[in-house]
């Protein structure tokens, strides 16, 4: 049986998941990529960012035999690809001693197919030692790029990684991510970090990278921007576009869990559920009237 060490700092357990996970990876001959926290380089890590879990990228056609590796090693599924959205990002993992693992086919910004962006990835890989074991990450500047792309998504609460990645970086280390963008059809997500998102109003991923910049689209809503931007080699076909919308309902209690940390009570599921239903029925009534 294995034991829950609860005294255990967050920062260690982080960096051993990082080291347990490439042990496995090697074992299992997947290529994995670490990312963010401990795996980017000291001068790309902000002093008041730290890492609540670990974080890899697995080429997509190795997929199979590193989770069935992270299996045999005691970790736990906790959320699937399905349960991540309409494109299938990442898949959850947990272990009792080491914390939480997010498990990446493609990162979200990247708009190329899965198995060549981590052969663009892949290319110019490097090693960083993360307890005392190397690891595979991705070149200097494919760590500020993925900083870039993930500080996209939220970008006044990483504020401080656009800083070290792109405000403080030379005209050289600027023009290396933006020449990577560009192969990996980046472009779009790097201006919304970079604050130049307008320039692209036109491109079909606009409207989604405002909404991530301004949160300003229920789950409804979002859906038809996903759909919209699609990565290529994702076939956002109907049966996927409801089996996101059934996700949204199903995972709904999952999502608010780990959000706040703790189990959730039957009220507040149902509040959620309410809400849930609210935004539906303003997201359809303003589809509605917009094509009248």
């Amino acid at each position: 049986m294995v034991t829950e060490l609860t005294t255990l700092p967050v920062r260690l357990r982080v960096h051993l998941a990082h080291a347990t996970v490439q042990a496995i990876a090697d074992e299992a001959r997947a290529d994995v990529l670490h990312i963010k926290g401990p795996a980017t380089e000291p001068a790309l890590r902000p002093e008041s960012r730290t890492s609540a879990d670990a974080d890899v990228i697995v080429r997509p056609s190795h997929l199979k035999r590193l989770l069935r590796g992270l299996k045999r090693h005691g970790w736990v599924k906790v959320t699937s690809l399905r349960s991540g959205g309409l494109v299938e990002h990442s898949t959850n993992w947990y272990h009792a001693q080491l914390g939480q693992l997010d498990v990446h086919i493609r990162f979200p910004g990247i708009q190329i197919e899965g198995e060549r962006a981590f052969d663009e990835l892949w290319r110019d890989v490097s090693t960083q030692e993360i307890a005392h074991l190397r690891c595979r990450v991705p070149s200097s500047s494919a760590q500020r790029l993925l900083l870039l792309l993930h500080a996209a998504r939220d970008v006044r609460r990483r504020a401080s990684d656009i800083r070290v990645a792109w405000d403080e970086a030379t005209d050289a280390q600027r023009s290396r991510v933006e020449s990577l963008a560009r192969d990996l059809r980046a472009e779009v997500a790097l201006a919304t970090a970079t604050g130049r998102l307008e320039e692209y109003r036109d491109n079909r991923e606009h409207a989604l990278w405002h909404n991530f910049a301004n949160r300003s689209a229920d789950d409804v809503e979002l859906w038809t921007f996903f759909m919209r931007a699609a990565p290529d080699g994702i076939r956002l076909s109907r049966w996927r576009s409801a089996r996101y919308v059934s996700s949204v309902i199903f995972f709904l209690p999952t999502r608010l869990r780990r959000q706040v940390g703790r189990p959730l009570r039957a009220t507040e599921i149902t509040h959620a559920y309410w809400q849930l239903a609210q935004a539906a029925l303003r997201s359809l009534g303003r589809t509605t009237r917009l094509r009248r």
